[in-house]
């Protein structure tokens, strides 16, 4: 035997688990990182569907309404209770900041003529804690009395 080979081989297995250890780490960091992300996306995905089910319950509170009354009672410009409760509903269960605008509703006569029914687009926006973009959800839809 050689004792000049055991001296060039001396440390070889230190360094094979060092490596095999950092891959096990960066291994781990990956998992991490694959969670951390994957709770943002079922954060995101919740406020999305809590936006998309307030604006459809409102759109639907303006089919069994007075239909004479829709710009009045429903319109973000308007002073209507029903808007101020969708308000106040949106602003209790979305998150937002102090720069994030309150729901737009906009509400117009079909083709200018009331009798034909009306056009109605909502926007509702939330911005996430720690997210530095704001989100928004819009629909919109046709509110005509048969």
């Amino acid at each position: 035997m050689n004792p000049r080979g055991h001296a060039l081989q001396r440390g070889s297995f230190m360094l094979e688990a060092l490596i095999a250890l950092l891959i096990v780490a960066l291994g781990i960091l990956g998992l991490v990182g694959l969670q951390a992300r994957a709770v943002q996306n079922i954060g995101d995905a919740q406020y999305r569907s809590e936006a998309a089910f307030l604006s459809n319950d409102l759109l639907s509170r303006m089919w069994t309404s007075n239909q004479a009354n829709l710009v009045a009672d429903f319109e973000s410009t308007g002073s209507g209770t029903p808007y101020d409760e969708f308000k106040t509903i949106v602003q209790a269960r979305l998150p937002k900041i102090s720069t994030t605008p309150d729901p737009d509703v906009t509400v117009t006569a079909r083709f200018g003529d009331p009798t034909m029914g009306h056009d109605v687009v909502i926007t509702v926006f939330w911005q996430p804690p720690g997210d530095l973009q704001q989100h928004r959800y819009q629909t919109g839809g046709t509110v005509k009395l048969n």
